[in-house]
């Protein structure tokens, strides 16, 4: 997502963000170790976005599934060219277990949603892994993000099979992205299991998500 007429220099290098005094004002943005390579965008409205998001995610309207799918894939489709360096696309990995505060895994239905659009999209779902539940983000100020991200999440993610990562780029698909904590930390484990670059896709930006 660019603001229109807003010069090359002024924006993010890693997720095109309009600068801010000079700096994105996303705070793993301006990490060294943020660990991904780029940051893409499905929309361009985010609150449009994100209400919709809001109510398949939290309201499980799940017909919703066909219009988020339709958007991915129509993003994906229009940017073939750009994205094709990626090998694989996958999810940002949930827990779907007993413990878990939901027990439907949403991307999962999106991913399979804009399957029926494009069958042949390169999705590989299961890259990444969570072995138990975290700390819920919403409404979550920065640094408590940030506290569960790095230990929590961390803890609890592996890669199943490091075969299916070794050598490759990877393209982290999720809903929204806010700071950007979960995509760090999707990105350090699957560079630690072999990845040569990790990057991610969200369908909105979206502060507080």
């Amino acid at each position: 997502m660019t603001t229109p007429g807003q010069p090359p220099d002024h924006r993010c290098a890693a997720c095109s963000e309009p600068l801010v005094d000079g700096v994105c004002p996303n705070t793993v943005c301006r990490m060294p170790d943020r660990g991904f390579s780029r940051l893409y965008t499905v929309s361009d409205d985010p609150e449009g976005t994100w209400d919709l998001i809001r109510r398949f995610k939290y309201d499980e309207e799940r017909d919703l599934a066909d219009h988020l799918g339709g958007m991915l894939a129509a993003y994906l489709i229009e940017h073939r060219d750009e994205l094709s360096r990626f090998d694989a696309f996958t999810t940002t990995a949930l827990y779907i277990g007993p413990r878990a505060q939901r027990l439907w895994d949403y991307l999962q239905v999106i991913l399979d949603a804009a399957l029926r659009v494009a069958p042949d999209l390169p999705f590989e779902p299961g890259l990444i892994a969570k072995a138990g539940p975290t700390g819920r983000f919403l409404d979550l100020g920065v640094e408590e993000r940030r506290a569960i991200a790095e230990h929590d999440l961390r803890d609890a993610l592996h890669v199943p099979d490091p075969a299916r990562v070794a050598g490759r780029r990877i393209l982290v698909v999720d809903d929204a992205y806010s700071e950007g904590f979960t995509l760090r930390e999707m990105a350090r484990t699957l560079l630690a299991a072999g990845a040569v670059e990790v990057a991610g896709l969200v369908l909105v930006r979206r502060k507080g998500t």
